[in-house]
């Protein structure tokens, strides 16, 4: 076998071996954001359940439509961790008020109130806030807590 031949033969075989490492490369990416997409749609669908379980929770006790209300603003500002109101603040709490009527009416046992009324206007409501602030809502959730040192004396 001439060097020619040998080179030739080695070249295809490395030539092989570098398109198989390309597409090992390539489904690798793709499976990294397959995974980034599936981890924020399991941290989203947790935050939907913590929002709808706070807002049931908050209303659960309430006689009247506007008490539950109330509570379910106080609740759902908790949750995030709004400790002080603002017109911003306001204005997404009112948006979600009618999402916190119908899980209140899904609570009192209420026809209006079902999961399918309460899964649709919380869409409704998902759509309105990124729409208007160009991120999800469960953004909010996510909360930096610097680190404090521990002190002894």
């Amino acid at each position: 076998m001439t060097s020619t031949a040998a080179a030739a033969l080695v070249a295809e075989f490395e030539a092989a071996a570098k398109k198989t490492q390309q597409a090992e490369e390539a489904l690798r990416k793709r499976m990294a954001r397959e995974i980034a997409d599936l981890e924020r749609q399991r941290a989203f669908a947790f935050r939907r359940a913590r929002l709808i379980r706070a807002l049931a929770a908050a209303g659960a006790g309430a006689e009247q439509e506007e008490a539950a209300a109330a509570a379910q603003r106080r609740a759902v500002s908790e949750l995030i961790g709004w400790s002080d109101a603002s017109e911003a603040r306001d204005a997404i709490l009112d948006r979600l008020g009618p999402v916190g009527r119908i899980v209140w009416l899904c609570a009192c046992g209420a026809e209006e109130g079902t999961p399918a009324s309460a899964a649709a206007a919380l869409q409704e409501f998902e759509a309105w806030f990124e729409g208007a602030h160009g991120k999800p809502f469960y953004a909010l959730f996510d909360q930096y807590v610097p680190e404090v040192p521990v002190v002894d004396f």
